[in-house]
């Protein structure tokens, strides 16, 4: 059975939902496999590029082979210009031999999708080809924004018609749950598309470890190297009075302090509130008392070459691709999802062949 976890567009949590599924359901004495036909992501991995999300999931999960079995495509440079050259050739192949030898090793095959269902077009890669080549049915994943959802979820069921199990609504804000009930849910079900879960929005889970800014940031750490996987979840700009910088540093939890390096007054402040990490900008290191006050409540301190605007709009690049990685963001998105998604109706409907009502 393969299950084409897609969505209307990027970021809305696929990677969040495949794993759940997989790791719930492999819980359950299920055999669960996993492919991506198509990454983006490339990175180096025993000697060969992979995409890494894809060899992120083969690791969670346990599954064996090279990482060209888990994502047989990755888009590089390289790849790119033969297919505007018009050199591809083989890629349609290599993706149909990785899902027919992951799926016969399997119960449930995982199919990731790629950002969005035309992604793949120009590579001669559809994705609702290979959806109809390998029978695939379709669980939908949107980062839920209201009317905008309606529109790309009722698009997205014309499109793909009965290969469509449902819809999972992810990123729900607490203000938005009871709508959500009471009008988005009852309102897909009379245009026949069950909804099989709406997952809220969770603060770990669009939060950041210490370690990874440091390296997107490419920062030198001053103290307390050994808190770096200290998670982060909201971070805000240091760049107004000390009066003004308290009022807005208590009202923010959990947070990193992006200022200038030559701020110890902002620095201080930021101290004196619940802050995981100051981001020092400007290549200033702290001076003796900041960085003992920090050592003394555990923040670790990153120095950036760059200024402070350079150095925010890093930050929120960051922020807008983050990804479950660490252990503790793991353990919550396999927990949202098993307590925010009706796992066992999909692989009911999955094993059914067609929507449970």
């Amino acid at each position: 059975m393969n299950l084409y976890v897609a969505s209307t567009s990027g970021n809305s949590g696929k990677t969040l939902v495949a794993l759940g599924l997989a790791k719930i359901w492999a819980g359950q004495g299920v055999s669960v496999g996993y492919v991506k036909p198509l990454g983006k992501i490339p990175v180096v991995e025993e000697g060969g590029v992979a995409d890494e999300d894809a060899a992120f999931l083969a690791k969670e999960l346990g599954l064996p082979g090279p990482p060209g079995a888990t994502c047989p495509v990755v888009i590089t440079q390289d790849l790119m210009m033969s297919a505007y050259r018009g050199e591809l050739s083989g890629l349609r192949e290599r993706v149909d031999r990785a899902i027919r030898e992951a799926a016969a090793r399997c119960e449930v095959l995982l199919l990731g999708g790629a950002a969005n269902l035309r992604d793949g077009i120009f590579l001669g890669l559809p994705p609702l080809d290979i959806v109809s080549a390998h029978d695939c049915r379709i669980i939908l994943v949107d980062r839920f924004e209201a009317e905008k959802s309606m529109d790309q979820v009722l698009w997205a069921s014309g499109v793909l018609g009965s290969r469509l199990l449902g819809v999972i609504l992810n990123r729900v804000d607490a203000a938005q749950e009871i709508f959500v009930r009471d009008l988005v849910r009852p309102c897909f079900g009379s245009r026949g598309i069950r909804t099989y879960g709406a997952v809220p929005t969770d603060p770990l889970l669009d939060s950041v470890s210490v370690a990874t800014l440091a390296a997107a940031l490419s920062a030198t750490v001053e103290c307390e190297a050994d808190l770096l996987d200290t998670m982060i979840e909201r971070f805000c700009v240091g760049a107004m009075d000390v009066e003004s910088a308290l009022r807005v540093f208590r009202r923010m939890p959990r947070k990193a302090v992006v200022t200038g390096g030559s701020r110890a007054d902002i620095q201080l402040a930021a101290l004196e509130t619940d802050t995981r990490c100051l981001v020092l900008t400007g290549g200033i290191p702290p001076n003796d008392l900041i960085r003992h006050k920090a050592e003394e409540k555990g923040v670790p301190i990153l120095v950036c070459r760059d200024d402070t605007m350079i150095t925010v709009e890093r930050f929120e690049k960051l922020v807008g691709r983050l990804r479950i990685r660490e252990s503790e963001k793991i353990a919550r998105g396999v927990g949202l999802v098993s307590a925010h998604v009706d796992t066992a109706g999909i692989l009911a409907s999955l094993r059914a062949g067609r929507p449970s009502k």
